[in-house]
């Protein structure tokens, strides 16, 4: 990500960074809650086993799809308060470790635009107390969602796959041309977010020129008139607010409000592109056809949302005026598929605790207006109902003595930014204390740094997701 030290505060509430991990030893009760339990690890070597044993050869020019081993799929989400793409780096740098001998090849940029996300859409009508978000088509181009595809080869052979899904885009309109600017005249401008929301000029994308790697969000003028002005708050107090306020926790506000249902469907067409981009065709494709294992390792918000668009529960809009934005008949065949692929997600710090408190819903009732028993088959508070369903029918013909779905939830005590998972209907969850390296001074502060950045780089986070068992 690119950031200067002048805003380092901002790393708090980002993704992941790597530095000289804090190795923990895994408590014993640990390992008892893992048992049983699927690692992506655990997948590799299996993978790799079976083409040993077959002495099945793999040219690395093949492409993924038509090698004779379906490799592991991992889809990476970030968290709030992202700036530019790469913030995979870390976990890619991780799984080369345990690859070793290993080669990362960025393969290509998949954006996301067809439907209400075509380069010709009409723009959605949010407004922000009564101004509109977008104004032209080149706005919304430059919000357009993408994915970074990255195949990473080891031994000699690609075993996984990894598309870092990007929706840090959709929101930089909403906070570049209001909170940012509008906190000038109260804190005083923010230097490095100004750079990020007036680059020295907007780029369109040379492989995609009607979508943009830098867009200009605000106009030369208004940056020049603003950048002299003083600075009315305490240094940290200002970065505080610029960072974790504006730019980071902004996120979470407008993933709670209208701009959800755009959030989410530019996160289930971002999971259609990468099924399309591994040679599956949803217009033919069965859910329960075989295929390659499924991972989600999520950040932050990323957890919230993945598990938001993963979900038929929640699909469908709130607002009349986003219907474009409503799950298609190619997504439905593409999330069926994910629900009955996806083994698990591991979550690297998460918020579902806290932001679940705008989801309350009421208690199901019975015709006699009484509640039903905690025995109910029927949990209608469930997020992942749809998931839950799908992978035990899909197990049911295929490996009956399997573990249902599972999330693996990791938490830093010190880490401000993240909750223990609460128990979830119908899935395994697994809370895994862990102590992200960073600056500290014991007992009385941890850097807030390590504590949310830091999960990668812990060596019982790399153990858990990569090391078989």
């Amino acid at each position: 990500m690119m950031m200067t030290s002048r805003i380092w505060i901002f790393t708090c509430l980002t993704g992941l960074v790597l530095s000289s991990p804090s190795v923990q030893s895994q408590s014993k009760s640990t390992k008892q809650q893992l048992a049983g339990t699927e690692s992506v690890g655990d997948l590799v070597q299996s993978e790799q086993s079976s083409a040993t044993a077959s002495s099945a050869t793999r040219d690395n020019a093949k492409r993924l799809t038509t090698s004779e081993f379906p490799p592991v799929h991992i889809l990476y989400m970030h968290g709030i308060n992202q700036i530019g793409p790469g913030d995979s780096l870390p976990l890619r740098k991780s799984i080369c470790k345990y690859l070793k001998k290993c080669t990362v090849s960025n393969v290509h940029r998949l954006y996301v635009d067809s439907g209400a996300f075509a380069t010709d859409a009409p723009w959605p009508k949010l407004l922000y107390l009564n101004a509109p978000i977008w104004t032209s088509h080149d706005e919304w181009n430059a919000s357009a969602p993408f994915i970074d595809r990255y195949e990473i080869t080891g031994n000699g052979n690609v075993t996984i796959i990894l598309d870092e899904l990007n929706w840090w885009p959709l929101v930089y309109s909403v906070k570049c041309k209001f909170l940012i600017k509008s906190d000038v005249l109260l804190t005083g401008p923010s230097k490095e977010l100004l750079n990020v929301c007036q680059p020295e000029q907007t780029q369109p994308d040379p492989a995609s020129p009607e979508h943009f790697l830098k867009y200009q969000w605000l106009a030369k003028s208004y940056v020049a008139e603003i950048k002299n002005k003083p600075r009315h708050a305490a240094i940290m107090n200002r970065n505080l607010k610029n960072g974790l306020m504006d730019w980071g926790f902004g996120d979470a506000v407008l993933a709670l409000g209208p701009m959800r249902d755009v959030l989410v469907s530019g996160i289930r067409q971002m999971m259609v592109k990468s099924l399309e981009s591994s040679g599956i065709d949803l217009g033919s494709a069965k859910p329960d056809d075989d295929g390659s294992p499924i991972f989600f390792i999520t950040h932050s918000l990323g957890s919230y949302l993945a598990l938001d668009a993963l979900d038929t529960g929640v699909f469908g809009t709130h607002h009349a005026a986003l219907e474009s934005f409503r799950i298609t008949p190619k997504e439905k065949v593409g999330l069926d598929y994910f629900s009955e692929h996806t083994v698990g997600f591991y979550f690297l710090a998460n918020q579902v605790a806290l932001l679940g408190l705008a989801r309350l819903s009421l208690a199901p009732t019975t015709p006699d207006g009484s509640t039903p028993s905690p025995e109910s088959d029927e949990d209608p508070s469930s997020e992942i109902s749809h998931w839950v369903s799908m992978r035990d029918t899909y197990l049911e013909h295929r490996a009956p003595s399997a573990f249902g779905p599972q999330i693996i939830a990791f938490n830093d005590a010190s880490d401000l930014l993240t909750w223990s998972l609460p128990e979830i209907a119908g899935a395994r969850v697994i809370n895994i204390s862990v102590r992200n390296s960073g600056f500290k001074i014991p007992p009385f502060l941890k850097g807030p740094i390590g504590a949310h950045g830091n999960y990668v780089g812990d060596e019982s986070v790399f153990r858990t997701i990569f090391k078989p068992k």
